[in-house]
Formats: C-alpha cells, sequence, structure tokens
C-alpha cells in the first residue's frame, strides 16, 4: 500500500498531529455530542460548526449517513487543519448486527476506507501545491462510545486501508496519522502497523 501509516499520541485536534484533514467519528446525523466529536466542534468553532455542519449534510445527504458515506466539510474556525471528514462511525438509533452496540467491525472497515478515499480526492488536489504528503489525522474509529474496543478497531480500520486501492495514487501522497491519547494504545497501534 503507498499509504504510509503513523501515530501521534494527543489529541486529534492538536495542531502537533500536523493534520490536513480530521476524521470525525460521527453518528449518521452529524451531531457533534462528545467524546471525539465534541473535541472537534469547540476546536472549530462550537454551535457555529455544527450549524456549518448540518448545512453541508442537508445539502449534500439529507438523509442518515451510511457506512461508506462520507461528508467533507471546513474546519470552521480551526486554524490546526482545514477539512473534517464526518464517517458515521457510530448509530445509536438502530443496533448493528455483528456487535449489538452502536458500532461494529463492517461499519468501521466501511467508513475508514470512506474517509482515506475523501482524504486521496483532497491530497490530489493540493499535490501540485507541496511535495510533502497530505496528513489526516484518524481516531479509532467506533473504540470509544461506540463500545467497538481498541483492538477491534485498529483491526478493521487495517483491513479497510488494504482494501483502498491507493495504487492509483502516486507513492507518498497521504499518511494516516492515528490520533490516540495513551501509549499504551500507540504501542497496540505501532504492533498493527508493524505487522501489515
Amino acid at each position: 500500500m503507498r499509504v504510509h501509516l503513523s501515530v501521534h499520541v494527543g489529541s486529534l485536534v492538536d495542531p502537533a498531529l500536523g493534520a490536513h484533514a480530521i476524521v470525525n467519528a460521527s453518528n449518521p446525523h452529524v451531531g457533534l455530542g462528545s467524546g471525539v466529536s465534541g473535541a472537534i466542534r469547540e476546536a472549530c468553532g462550537g454551535h457555529s460548526f455544527q450549524e456549518e455542519v448540518r448545512g453541508a449534510w442537508e445539502a449534500e445527504f439529507d438523509e442518515p449517513l451510511q457506512p461508506g458515506d462520507c461528508l467533507v466539510t471546513s474546519a470552521g474556525t480551526a486554524t490546526a487543519f482545514r477539512w473534517v471528514l464526518h464517517v458515521p462511525a457510530v448509530d445509536y438509533k438502530v443496533r448493528d448486527p455483528e456487535t449489538g452496540g452502536s458500532s461494529g467491525p463492517t461499519r468501521v472497515r466501511a467508513c475508514a476506507a470512506s474517509a482515506v478515499m475523501e482524504a486521496l480526492t483532497l491530497a490530489s488536489e493540493l499535490r501540485s501545491d507541496t511535495d510533502s504528503p497530505f496528513v489526516l489525522g484518524m481516531p479509532l474509529l467506533g473504540a470509544g462510545h461506540g463500545g467497538l474496543g481498541e483492538v477491534a478497531s485498529i483491526r478493521a480500520i487495517m483491513q479497510a486501508l488494504a482494501s483502498v486501492d491507493a495504487d492509483a495514487a502516486p507513492s507518498g501522497i497521504l499518511e494516516v496519522r492515528f490520533a490516540v491519547l495513551e501509549e499504551r494504545v500507540a504501542a497496540l497501534v505501532m504492533s498493527a502497523v508493524e505487522a501489515r
């Protein structure tokens, strides 16, 4: 695969992540509640960013996001990154058929793949401006409020990355940088990265 993977210990909205875009582990109605979504909402302008996201969702989808959908918005007032890629990693209204919870491996694989494909599109558009890779900040989708857990989330995301046909993109165009809050979790991610 031509997508480079790395890990950052710190917040997804931390400027030290060095991301061009970040992934929001959203819900089908793009409500920016708590956890990762709440941190993104606050970093991007609070209530006004939520209104921007809702408006973009209504204009582009106007129905609940499905696994495999990805809504791309600006980053509002945030200056650490330019875009937010919203994927429905959790669904609190419909139980996941694999886990019975609000997220599952198939949902996470579809969400990770759609976010990476959107990032490749953005990276290709920016390619003329820079020789540096486009950095996509990725949380562990579904691991927290989704109840999937860290190991299952990492496994599903790695499977998605393996399935994405990045061969059409020039080598070095995209780096997926996982943002985790603990060294222990960073070690889990790095173990999976090294095993791929």
